[in-house]
């Protein structure tokens, strides 16, 4: 049964099951396993907004397993976390880049929308050294995360998760959006913090100059009237392990359309020097299938539907016949990625972006 709680308040989800042989039960948070909650009960003290969303359990024994119909947690004024929306939305921007100095760090933009008073609460990583655990070589050893407004003001930084004052409230916001853990003492980066609308900005860069390959995510945890309608990510583009890799996550049901661009010449208008001169850029699915790929925005079919799409999401300009390439689609609740590389062995500065077309 869903239950509507005040924050702070404790809360208890229960299962009735029986079989022989006797069953085990998993509870899962927005599909996630929740680790330990292994009984017919599971109780939440002091809920907070990074434990609202879909709960579920997974009842099993020898015979077969079922999973429960979900139960919505939530709170009076607030809305759930991802898993818990019902309208299509972005909740995730990941980016694994190849980070260099000077204009060649990872800038990652995210966008807030929303009405006066709202806020999003937000989790924030740059990630290097966990990096190994999956197989990438070369990982940025200490990144420093800066996170700034639109002003440029910095709002906070990290120079390594774990020394963080709300730390507990990070690993909390870690397991509700379904992020990799953070092993205590590295020099990972993170910050857990909750914004009004407006535009954003997240720095990585190496310390003392240093350079390497980062993961740069943004997860949104909690949301109060507001929600997350671009993400982008100015990076470096290198050549094999080293090419653009955005990952970006779609929560709800219905579908979404997405404006996707990989932005290179272009950005020598805007002062940015190097720029990767002929960006390809190809959409995955979680299954690693190709949906799309451009080489090029005005070459495709639908280039006066991407075009309109730059207007109505926002975005600024392309000019026709440039190599900055963009895919207008739409998509149904889910994980995708888009790689980004240069034609041949090129390599260069590029802007990865995601909008939402209304």
């Amino acid at each position: 049964m869903s239950e509507s709680v005040a924050l702070g308040s404790t809360v208890t989800f229960a299962v009735t099951a029986s079989g022989v042989p006797t069953p085990n039960y998993q509870w899962e948070f927005n599909g996630t396993s929740i680790a330990g909650a292994t009984n017919p009960t599971l109780t939440i003290t002091d809920v907070q907004a990074s434990n609202l969303g879909t709960y579920t359990v997974v009842v099993a024994n020898g015979t077969g397993s079922v999973t429960s119909a979900g139960a919505t947690l939530s709170s009076p004024g607030t809305s759930p976390s991802p898993g818990g929306s019902t309208s299509p939305h972005l909740v995730n921007l990941s980016a694994r880049t190849l980070v260099g100095t000077g204009s060649s760090i990872s800038i990652s933009g995210f966008v807030i929308s929303g009405a006066a008073g709202s806020t999003e609460t937000v989790l924030v990583r740059g990630a290097g050294p966990a990096l190994a655990a999956f197989g990438v070589s070369g990982g940025l050893a200490q990144p420093d995360l800066t996170l700034s407004d639109s002003t440029g003001a910095t709002i906070a930084t990290n120079a390594n998760w774990s020394a963080n004052a709300n730390v507990a409230q990070i690993v909390a916001a870690e397991t509700s959006v379904g992020a990799f853990e953070l092993t205590y003492g590295n020099d990972d980066t993170a910050l857990l913090v909750t914004l009004p609308p407006g535009t954003y900005t997240a720095q990585v860069a190496g310390q003392d100059g240093t350079t390497g390959v980062a993961l740069t995510e943004v997860y949104e945890v909690a949301r109060s009237n507001a929600q997350l309608s671009n993400l982008s990510n100015r990076c470096l583009v290198g050549t094999g392990g080293n090419i653009a890799i955005a990952g970006l996550a779609i929560a709800g049901s219905g579908s979404q359309q997405l404006l996707i661009r990989a932005v290179g010449p272009t950005l020598a208008n805007y002062g940015v020097t190097g720029v990767l001169a002929a960006p390809v850029l190809t959409l995955f699915d979680s299954q690693g299938n190709a949906l799309a790929t451009n080489a090029g925005w005005s070459t495709s079919a639908n280039a006066a539907q991407v075009q309109a799409a730059f207007v109505a999401a926002g975005a600024f300009a392309l000019p026709a016949g440039s190599a900055d390439s963009a895919l207008l689609i739409t998509l149904a609740p889910g994980s995708y990625s888009a790689q980004v590389s240069g034609t041949g062995v090129a390599t260069g500065n590029a802007l990865i972006e995601v909008y939402t077309v209304p």
